[in-house]
């Protein structure tokens, strides 16, 4: 089965966000939508983002939302 390009895209958005994790720290405790392995738009939290992206006409279900865990936060997997 082949995968869509918008697939194949969150794929290596993801993989990029992964890639610059140190340098997305300035969005500590933000939200942000990342396309073609660059941030378009950041936010204090998805529901502010998400009217941001409309009114940019970015769909939210082709684009990387990634939110930034602020300092001192740590997740256990």
């Amino acid at each position: 089965m082949k995968k869509s390009k918008d697939l194949e895209r969150l794929e290596e958005d993801s993989a990029w966000v992964t890639q610059h994790y140190e340098s997305l720290k300035k969005y500590q405790g933000k939200v942000v939508a990342v396309k073609n392995k660059d941030i378009i738009a950041v936010s204090e939290n998805l529901d502010t983002l998400l009217e941001e992206l409309e009114k940019k006409k970015d769909n939210p279900a082709c684009l990387l939302l990634e939110a930034i865990p602020p300092k001192n936060v740590s997740f256990i997997l």
